[in-house]
């Protein structure tokens, strides 16, 4: 980001200079806490109904085990925090990062090439015969998670190192910006895109499905329910669109893995490194399974297992995220389920956005 005139004009008045040339944060107007206490007061408000009946899974799934997990409400806490720390300085950056994402071309090229080829995904249902519907579910939600995760990837770690080489950053942090301000603004600025994005994929695959199943059954039989066998086009839709806001979630914790990666490491070993972190993720319950196995007789060896451990707890469970067997299969993919996994990414999510303030606090510019 260069030094955005917007940024530095609208936080010039009222601002202060401390000592070393470093400069002082401004007070947050108080319109702008009212309303951040109001969105505050709204997630609690939801946290409260989720812990009464919100984490119930649905009818006919309720196992007689399931239970309140205590990472669930944290993850309310941590949007909470999030939506009191997002000051207007803070939402200023998001915006310029968001207008200079938009603008790269490597970025449009992408866009585009996704959305010519979920318009024209229908085409491709000649591979599974018998099976066209499901592979379209299939096709398509796996198609943007790909997509989507390579924007995540690649815009995550180019946001703040091309500011310290270009020495941009200089010039921002000695206005009256404070450093967890240009942190959460970028990293704003970077899920604000790639909302965008998933969203012009998402409409442009459900339109294309949408069509699809028209042209198979007609509106009517499109629309009909039979329990069992025919789950209906508007239970489909609603399905699918619930799929893609976990694919959203899971590909937040990857841009917040990217962003702090890139503030200790080369772009290159951080690219690198969130591939890995990315599909080892998608493998969790396998890491799990090693886990528990390795802890009883005639498991693996210390080394391994201490490895394994802490593969298994480091790694993100973004097999958490994945429901397109749910899709398959007609099963709903309820409030119950979209939370459980986006509290538990939330939580990862700060964990590393916290790293990363730390580190980038402690640098000298």
């Amino acid at each position: 980001m260069s030094a955005s005139p917007a940024v530095m004009g609208r936080q010039q008045t009222g601002a202060g200079r401390g000592q070393g040339g470093r400069s002082e944060r401004i007070a947050v107007p108080a319109k702008w806490r009212a309303g951040q206490a109001v969105v505050i007061a709204i997630i609690f408000i939801l946290a409260a109904l989720y812990a009464v009946k919100g984490w119930r899974g649905p009818v006919g799934e309720t196992a007689p085990g399931e239970k309140l997990n205590p990472i669930d409400l944290v993850g309310f806490v941590v949007l909470a925090g999030l939506a009191w720390l997002t000051t207007p300085t803070a939402g200023v950056i998001a915006l310029t990062t968001f207008q200079e994402a938009v603008r790269r071309r490597w970025m449009t090229a992408l866009l585009a090439f996704a959305l010519v080829l979920l318009a024209l995904s229908t085409f491709f249902t000649w591979m599974q015969t018998g099976e066209e519907k499901n592979f379209l579910r299939d096709f398509g939600t796996g198609f943007i998670i790909i997509i989507t995760m390579l924007m995540a990837i690649f815009l995550g770690v180019a946001l703040v190192p091309p500011e310290i080489e270009r020495r941009t950053i200089f010039t921002i942090l000695s206005k009256p910006v404070d450093r967890l301000e240009f942190l959460i603004g970028k990293f704003l600025g970077l899920c604000l895109t790639l909302l965008v994005n998933i969203v012009l994929m998402g409409v442009a695959f459900l339109i294309s499905y949408t069509i699809f199943k028209l042209r198979r059954e007609g509106w009517a039989g499109a629309m009909e329910v039979i329990p069992g066998s025919h789950a209906g086009l508007a239970f489909e839709l609603r399905n699918m669109a619930s799929a893609l806001v976990l694919q959203y979630g899971q590909i937040i914790v990857i841009a917040a893995l990217a962003l702090t990666l890139s503030l200790i490491i080369s772009n290159i070993t951080a690219i690198v490194f969130c591939f890995i972190a990315y599909f080892g993720g998608q493998m969790s319950s396998y890491w799990e399974h090693l886990d528990q196995h390795t802890q009883g007789e005639g498991g693996l060896s210390g080394p391994v297992q201490g490895l394994v451990k802490v593969v298994y707890y480091m790694l993100p469970r973004l097999d958490k995220f994945d429901v397109r067997e749910r899709l398959v299969n007609d099963m709903p993919v309820a409030v119950n389920y979209i939370w459980k996994a986006a509290g538990s990414g939330l939580v990862y999510a700060a964990v590393l956005l916290t790293i990363a303030y730390l580190i980038f606090s402690d640098r000298e510019f």
